[in-house]
């Protein structure tokens, strides 16, 4: 009888072990707090951006003389004496190589704070 009553309080004791997590959760009252205030708009863009990545995309619309090609609609610039771009083989290629249709990978300058100036272009 004591053998089987203790075996059933580590029993309770184990399973209470297990339904305890640490680390993860706020406390509860930071959690209630976060729940009930909203992300603001500029916080999620700042998470949202990854500017020192590269962007991949078609060319739809390519204008070298405005230094300008739109990428699923958005438009970008680019400074055509500062780009650099670089063909398949990976060699340096003139800015004249963009072409409409072009499946492209492209980084932002990092000083644009709009994220729209393209510093480095690569051909696919």
């Amino acid at each position: 009888m004591m053998r089987t009553l203790i075996a059933f309080i580590l029993l309770g004791a184990i399973a209470s072990s297990h339904a305890v997590t640490t680390g993860g959760q706020p406390p509860a009252g930071a959690r209630s707090a976060a729940i009930q205030a909203p992300v603001k708009l500029e916080a999620a863009k700042a998470m949202a951006d990854d500017s020192s990545g590269l962007r991949k995309g078609t060319l739809e619309v390519v204008d070298v003389a405005h230094g300008s090609f739109h990428v699923f609609g958005q438009p970008h610039t680019f400074d055509v004496a500062k780009v650099r771009v670089f063909g398949r083989d990976g060699k340096a290629a003139s800015v004249y190589a963009l072409r409409r249709g072009a499946a492209v990978r492209f980084t932002v300058d990092p000083a644009d704070a709009t994220h729209r100036r393209v510093a480095v272009i690569y051909l696919d």
